[in-house]
């Protein structure tokens, strides 16, 4: 900081500087991805300076990534009671702009994709700029290399085709089935990227045909600059619910089974294991551990009725979340350390819907006469959106905030999970 510091005082302008006193200014001074875009283009030197890779790393270490937008599959209601199935035809894959930002929603279209554009496909995971994405009514002969997934960079444009796991060809499809699919990071490029379309990896959870419905491999596609690579990575020992649960060897319909995944919230992919048991893998360094949710009096977590259910979602702190909905309460659940980030689950907060509802624009309580439970329609960062068995196209669709637990109409239908879509970095200059 002394040098830096004489320097500026033998300095009578910014053209007397140095190259790597220029970047520390602008690392200082620029706050976000599109900042730093908008000042490479001021000049020649300051394109320079933010072009090489020893900045880009530094920048990226000290500022969040920029989001894009979120895109949500289109999903219409069906409408109850007048004899059709939906209201209209879906619209495949939306992108909805982050209002903060002037993006051009037109620039994330992803009209470029192949067998009939976006259309055609729908989004399954999202982690960076990308988009992992699977055909819609799609048939695969497991015996072919049929597309089955892409992942793409919907801002450049950009797509590379992943063919199913060698296990699921090899084995004509007999022998085991894929769970889940997910993207994680690859290696860390020179400019401090950790995902893109030159290193990501794609984890595809694979559990045997006549098993009990738990993963016991990931079988791990890995994009690198010189080509592509699968590999496999062990899952049984971390799969172990802690409480010990008996090893059950008849076989259990993939339909009804011991494991079921969460989703991907928060930077980590969520498996529940029957015993209150949650695996999650980190998609930043492709690591698993393990948690507990808490035992519960009053409901058991392993319970299949209908009314009751759990979800994970992103908090509003962009800390991980687990809510659970059984008849009209709904119950928050954080982790227990200091940090949020280990330790087991503990409840954060409850809600009675019923009673919260009640003061929301055209209630009547008629419309809760017999209703037995609320259906998650859709969750993001920070809120869910629930509706009643009552007709959907009814006031009954509301959002709740899961930070003041507030509740309120919800008008937009956004499909039943918002995926986050990022800049991508390093930036195009």
């Amino acid at each position: 900081m002394m040098m830096t510091s004489n320097l500026l005082a033998r300095a009578n302008t910014i053209l007397d500087l140095n190259d790597d006193v220029v970047g520390l200014i602008l690392e200082l001074c620029i706050d976000s991805q599109v900042s730093l875009i908008r000042a490479a283009s001021t000049c020649k030197r300051w394109r320079r300076v933010i072009a090489d890779a020893a900045f880009l790393r530094r920048f990226r270490s000290l500022h969040a990534a920029t989001v894009a937008g979120d895109y949500y599959n289109d999903t219409p209601m069906p409408l109850k009671g007048v004899g059709l199935v939906a209201a209209r035809k879906s619209k495949g894959p939306v992108f909805v702009p982050s209002p903060s930002l002037p993006i051009d929603g037109r620039h994330h279209s992803l009209d470029f994709l192949p067998h009939g554009g976006g259309k055609a496909w729908a989004v399954v995971d999202s982690r960076g700029g990308l988009l992992l994405m699977t055909r819609r009514r799609r048939r695969v002969d497991p015996n072919k290399k049929d597309v089955m997934m892409v992942v793409c960079e919907p801002l450049t444009r950009r797509y590379s085709e992943i063919p199913p796991p060698p296990a699921i060809l090899f084995s004509n499809g007999f022998d085991h089935y894929i769970k889940g699919y997910y993207l994680v990071d690859g290696d860390a490029d020179e400019a401090g990227g950790r995902i893109g379309m030159s290193n990501f990896r794609v984890f595809f959870e694979l559990c045997h045909a006549l098993g009990d419905g738990v993963p016991h491999t990931a079988a791990v596609f890995a994009a690198a600059g010189d080509g592509s690579s699968w590999s496999e990575k062990a899952m049984d020992q971390i799969m172990a619910p802690r409480h010990g649960c008996a090893e059950k060897t008849a076989f259990v319909s993939p339909h009804y089974c011991r494991a079921r995944v969460l989703g991907t919230v928060a930077g980590s992919r969520y498996t529940y294991l029957e015993g209150g048991t949650l695996v999650a893998l980190d998609c930043s360094t492709g690591e698993f551990s393990s948690s507990q949710l808490p035992a519960n009096s009053k409901y058991s977590w392993d319970l299949t009725s209908w009314p009751f259910s759990f979800h994970a979602v992103e908090g509003y702190d962009g800390e991980p979340r687990i809510f659970t909905l059984f008849f009209d309460e709904m119950r928050v659940f954080a982790r227990s350390g200091d940090d949020g980030d280990d330790g087991d689950w503990r409840l954060e907060t409850s809600l009675r819907l019923g009673e919260a509802t009640r003061g929301l624009p055209g209630y009547d309580p008629s419309f809760f006469t017999g209703v037995k439970g609320f259906k998650l329609l859709t969750r993001g960062p920070g809120f869910v959106i629930l509706n009643t068995p009552v007709n959907p196209a009814w006031w009954s669709t509301f959002s709740v905030t899961l930070e003041t637990m507030e509740v309120a109409p919800a008008a937009d239908d956004l499909g039943k999970i918002v995926y986050q879509c990022e800049l991508p970095w390093p930036p195009t200059l």
